[in-house]
């Protein structure tokens, strides 16, 4: 059925060198030797110092010079050679019309493409609103646009996420979210109205009006002022003053930016502006397909593989990851959440097998949506999560900097006001008191070491409350993803194809992923043990990146 399907066809893919478009373009190209061609759009990344990385250059380091490869180059030369053959770079811009895509190589692609999987987005829970709706709003209809213009009939996958539901309790069903309300109004049982197509409007004349204050005489006179009072009278030259200008300009609007974006979503009923932009997203191409064959896939949290392409292949920190690390590095004493709360990851390869079948069953009639999650099968509460977390550094401890063994607290779950308490009270409040002092003895060279040290706790302290604010509304849902479509998917293929595009999630055994895949796959392939490693994971720690806008 999937191999019949792909025969021949041309596939077109964004979000290419993220960590689900990873695993989507690995398992594409060594399961599927039956396409004609991928193209993967890549956005030109912009290294320090000017330099600019074309989307070829991204490709062979990025996707086929990755550990995502690795078993694939190692098993079967001649098709890892062939698949290269097969695949194509191309530079795009998912906020540009047309998507920034060259008039040459766009009526290539017009020519020759039938499939799209389009699964760039930006994944950052506090992005700024004009950033989240470029790419998770507007970008996905970018690529509708592109697709009805194909001379071949398109097929399009469009990856969305199970967190659309918002604050929505109770069981999740597999259906299109309706186009003319918020989740509030789901939730509450208020009238409809909303129009998503007034809402975008609407959120992007207040990012400009936000953009011109920034650029106002007014509000470029309280810069300057700011900085003259940060520098404390201190000469600075014209050219240095712009740019502390600019930087603060810059990041006055994003600040601004994320507030709104934050503030909309939650009155709305999302918990964030990646959900709440992703919703949109989803209601404009269902308004907007017109006959266009589409489907919709939403995973939950996705993490490490299960068995494809290894078991425990994962490529950075994904949502899950900075807690469960910072736990074995002892520096999460609590979290404030119920132990009965079910936390729905799913491993990325059940989601890209789900991906590549579900364009299988695309329909002109309707839009069909699969969820690529385990919460309605395979629950997973918070009370095991951590026990499995725990028990897993007991016994494989994650060593400090000088080899020291961390000391792993035993969580309590409070609620959040009491985490907040103690929080401040057991570990912020008595490190800035140290600081305080430190301010006011003499400058020494062990003094200066030991601000510096202080700093650094002060950071990762700030991060850890950082992180329960922005994943806490995900650790306190009361619902379950159903799961009646994907299964049905798995049990209509072949017996072959079950085994080659696994997505039954009844066989996962969550002690022994925590134990023998996921940690261990972290361990292997985002840190590794020594100086050097715990210096990268304070920086992946401290970033939580911007992972789908490839």
């Amino acid at each position: 059925m999937i191999a019949e399907f792909y025969a021949g066809r041309t596939i077109l893919l964004t979000g290419g060198t993220g960590f689900l478009g990873q695993g989507l373009a690995a398992k594409i190209l060594r399961s599927l030797p039956g396409i004609r061609r991928l193209y993967v759009l890549v956005r030109p990344r912009r290294l320090p110092g000017g330099v600019v990385r074309p989307a070829a250059e991204r490709l062979e380091t990025e996707l086929f010079g990755a550990a995502v490869m690795a078993r694939f180059r190692r098993e079967d030369p001649p098709g890892f050679a062939s698949a290269r053959e097969r695949t194509r770079a191309v530079d795009f811009d998912m906020s540009a019309p047309d998507l920034g895509l060259d008039p040459a190589v766009r009526a290539e692609l017009v020519d020759e493409v039938d499939c799209i999987i389009g699964a760039a987005a930006t994944v950052v829970f506090d992005e700024p609103l004009d950033r989240a709706i470029q790419v998770n709003t507007l970008g996905p209809l970018r690529l509708l646009e592109f697709a009805r213009q194909c001379r071949k009939q398109v097929v399009y996958v469009h990856v969305s996420t199970a967190y659309v539901s918002g604050t929505l309790t109770g069981p999740i069903a597999e259906t299109p979210l309706p186009a003319d309300r918020t989740i509030a109004q789901l939730r509450d049982g208020g009238p409809g109205g909303f129009d998503p197509e007034v809402e975008i409007a609407a959120c992007q004349a207040y990012c400009d009006a936000v953009r011109a204050e920034a650029c106002g005489q007014a509000q470029e006179q309280r810069f300057r002022q700011q900085i003259v009072a940060q520098h404390r009278g201190r000469r600075l030259t014209e050219q240095r003053l712009q740019t502390l200008l600019e930087d603060r300009r810059k990041r006055w609007i994003e600040a601004r930016l994320t507030r709104e974006g934050t503030r909309r979503a939650q009155a709305y009923g999302w918990n964030d502006v990646y959900t709440f932009t992703k919703a949109m997203g989803e209601q404009m191409l269902t308004r907007r397909r017109g006959g266009l064959p589409l489907v919709i896939v939403r995973p939950s949290i996705v993490e490490s593989s299960l068995e494809d392409p290894e078991p425990g292949w994962v490529f950075g920190l994904k949502v899950a990851d900075p807690l469960i690390v910072g736990y074995g590095r002892g520096q999460v004493p609590d979290f404030p959440t119920s132990r009965h709360v079910v936390m729905d990851l799913v491993p990325v390869d059940i989601v890209v097998n789900t991906i590549i079948a579900a364009a299988a069953c695309a329909e002109t009639a309707r839009v069909r949506v699969f969820h690529a999650a385990t919460s309605g099968v395979r629950p997973l509460a918070m009370q095991q999560l951590y026990g499995y977390v725990r028990s897993y550094f007991l016994a494989h401890p994650l060593r400090g900097r000088n080899g020291e063994v961390p000391a792993l607290p035993a969580w309590t779950f409070p609620t959040h006001a009491a985490f907040m308490r103690r929080f401040r009270w057991r570990y912020l409040g008595p490190l800035r008191l140290q600081q305080w002092l430190l301010e006011r003895l003499p400058e020494r060279p062990a003094l200066a070491s030991r601000r510096r040290r202080l700093a650094a706790q002060e950071k990762r302290l700030l991060r850890v409350l950082y992180y329960t604010e922005l994943f806490g509304p995900y650790t306190k849902l009361n619902c379950r993803f159903q799961l009646d479509s994907m299964r049905a998917l798995h049990a209509s293929l072949p017996a072959a194809e079950q085994r080659v595009f696994n997505m039954d999630v009844e066989r996962i055994d969550w002690q022994t992923y925590f134990h023998q895949i996921h940690i261990p796959g972290l361990r292997r392939h985002v840190l590794s043990e020594g100086q050097a490693a715990h210096t990268a994971l304070d920086e992946a720690l401290l970033d939580t990146g911007d992972e789908g806008a490839q």
